[in-house]
């Protein structure tokens, strides 16, 4: 297979996974099958099949997940569907797949030498855009299977978000029918942006409290039934950008304990706790002057007063990435234990 071309790859490959599925079809375990999905590398041309049955999900449940709550079990995050956690696989692949591997792998190798990164792209590309090919062509093969009624194919790339590309190869019915949990999210996002950003801050801010403060408030459950958790909130957050920010000083000034809650309760949090507003506002990136000065006094109270010097590297770190020019990046000693350079954010 000498310079192999895509058709022949996908010719080859579609031949070895219909084969493959066929000979399923006819076995005793053919019952339920839930999910058949391509994993795939687009860095290395590599892919598998690999299908999971109702039966065969439960079984793995229940010797490896018995301790899980139901939204790392089941669902668009859960087990259910990670396809690490199948239990069939496509058999061995043709000596031609290897080879064109070898010969993708050549031709990635030589773009990234040669720093071609719209060659590289409209290779890999490529390569997804004939695996959403032979999903598609697969359809009659499916057909064969003794499926559920939410049935879904799609293709994970190792590299990318896992469901980047599911909406390639599963209209919106039936991902809503397989993920019903992901219908009722994107219907509580859709409420959610029609508010002022103004409101989405207080929205999702105060969800984040809820969920830091571990209270059991409608909305905390409305979000665990999506199978959501903080780290959505976060993002979220993230998403809004700089009109967040100030808000997020606020929690942070919270969980020090140097204001009160929104319940009037002054908080005493770990360390660990506070690091995670100090995040949000890395990956925010902007602040605007009174919020950036409102955390630079936040530094000199816990350095000067409360002696939380550790605390101050990251404040410092994050006081240097939402405004660079005025703030040096931070400078600590050996063992990360106290922050050097403070005078030089203290007198900006």
């Amino acid at each position: 297979m000498k310079n192999p071309e895509f058709s022949l790859w996908k010719s080859t490959l579609l031949n070895h996974f219909r084969n493959d599925l066929e000979k399923f079809a006819t076995t005793t375990e053919n019952k339920e099958v839930y999910a058949v999905i391509l994993d795939c590398q687009a860095t290395y041309g590599s892919v598998n099949m690999k299908w999971n049955t109702v039966d065969s999900f439960k079984i793995y449940a229940e010797k490896h997940c018995s301790s899980y709550p139901p939204d790392r079990l089941l669902g668009s995050r859960g087990v259910e569907y990670n396809v690490g956690d199948f239990s069939y696989e496509d058999s061995k692949q043709p000596e031609e797949i290897n080879k064109f591997e070898q010969w993708y792998e050549t031709i990635l190798s030589e773009c990234f030498d040669r720093e071609d990164e719209e060659s590289w792209n409209e290779l890999t590309q490529k390569f997804i855009h004939t695996l959403v090919e032979i999903i598609h062509e697969l359809a009659p093969t499916f057909s064969k299977l003794n499926t559920t009624g939410d049935f879904i194919a799609f293709i994970v790339e190792h590299d990318s978000d896992y469901y980047e590309y599911i909406k390639k190869t599963v209209t919106i019915e039936d991902y809503y029918k397989a993920f019903p949990e992901v219908k009722e999210y994107d219907q509580y996002l859709s409420h959610i942006y029609s508010l002022t950003k103004e409101e989405q801050v207080t929205h999702w801010c105060n969800l984040l409290y809820e969920f830091v403060i571990e209270a059991d408030t409608d909305g905390t459950r409305a979000f665990k039934q999506m199978n959501r958790n903080e780290y959505d909130a976060e993002d979220e957050i993230k998403k809004l950008g700089l009109i967040a920010s100030s808000k997020v000083v606020t929690l942070f000034e919270v969980f020090s304990g140097y204001i009160p809650s929104v319940d009037g309760v002054i908080i005493q949090s770990e360390s660990y706790t506070r690091w995670m507003f100090l995040s949000i506002l890395i990956d925010i990136k902007h602040a605007d002057e009174e919020t950036i000065n409102r955390l630079k006094q936040i530094l000199i109270r816990k350095y000067e007063i409360d002696n939380e010097v550790q605390e101050c590297i990251n404040i410092a770190r994050t006081l240097h990435a939402l405004d660079s020019l005025r703030f040096p990046e931070e400078v600590y000693d050996e063992n990360r234990l106290r922050l050097l350079n403070f005078e030089e954010y203290k007198n900006k």
